[in-house]
């Protein structure tokens, strides 16, 4: 009896975590960290594909991120966008410039 109920407790957990969605589910300083220092490509592949990306200029990418980040510092407010800046380099490769939180 008491094996039953702790499966069944383990299952109606496992379900109630399935149904959580991913967004929100950075603080800001983690998402941060998956940009600096990095290229664009490899920001990408690190914090994965963002919702769109917009060019202001031919030397600029702003990766925008959608429902990515809350704000510990906020009482985990959560943020609606998260826009970070690429710039290119003499190089010519985009390189991670600034990042802008946008709460909800």
């Amino acid at each position: 009896m008491h094996r039953t109920l702790i499966v069944a407790v383990a299952l109606a957990l496992a379900a109630s975590l399935a149904g959580c969605s991913r967004d929100h589910g950075f603080s800001r300083s983690a998402f941060g960290s998956k940009f600096i220092d990095r290229t664009e490509e490899s920001a990408v592949e690190n914090a994965g594909a963002p919702a769109r990306i917009e060019t202001p200029d031919a030397n600029t990418h702003v990766l925008v991120y959608e429902r990515k980040t809350f704000n510990q510092e906020d009482g985990n407010a959560k943020d609606a966008l998260v826009k970070v800046t690429f710039r290119k380099d003499a190089a010519g490769k985009f390189m991670y410039a600034a990042i802008d939180f946008q709460a909800e």
